[in-house]
């Protein structure tokens, strides 16, 4: 188990122990989608210009350049692996979310001690000891706090996508 720990763990430059991976970033869905699109319609645009044209050496050049948009949208659609790249946003989601809950635990603890809630983040990791604590792949991107109310908004450093907690959607232990 101790080797485990030390096999995960990556000593950095300035000697502090750190979570050495995160997973490898993903980037948005849209921008596969949108490369999908693009180059079936230009390898389709180069293909028609291609069949009309009466020139051989030119129809041969515009087949040519056709297949490089054919090739990048063949990749997209018969190389990437969606449902992958899914489950993978999915857990490091659930990561930000059990980072949030970690927060609203730490927020609940705050207002009963002080009657309101942390808006400083650096007060609130004071606060966070809960069993998970703050996840170093996790990035809290903010936190408004009102006397009645707080918002936070995290996202895993792997993930596209943010995931956001508001404790106006019942109690600050549920997710908004």
């Amino acid at each position: 188990m101790a080797f485990d720990l030390i096999s995960q763990s990556l000593i950095l430059n300035n000697g502090v122990i750190s979570q050495g991976n995160c997973g490898e970033k993903i980037p948005d869905l849209i921008i596969y989608e949108r490369v999908s699109q693009f180059s079936i319609w230009i390898a389709l645009g180069l293909a028609i210009v291609a069949i009309l044209l009466d020139q051989k050496p030119g129809k041969r050049v515009l087949f040519a350049l056709a297949l490089l948009p054919l090739m990048a949208w063949v990749y997209v659609q018969f190389v990437v692996d969606y449902s992958r790249l899914k489950k993978d946003i999915f857990a490091y989601n659930s990561m930000a979310e059990a980072t949030l809950a970690n927060i609203a635990e730490a927020q609940d603890r705050y207002k009963s001690e002080q009657g309101t809630y942390i808006g400083d983040l650096r007060k609130l990791y004071s606060h966070i000891g809960g069993a998970g604590g703050m996840n170093e792949c996790v990035k809290i991107l903010s936190v408004n706090a009102g006397f009645d109310h707080w918002r936070a908004e995290a996202a895993h450093v792997s993930s596209p996508e943010t995931v956001i907690w508001d404790s106006r959607a019942g109690t600050s232990l549920k997710k908004g």
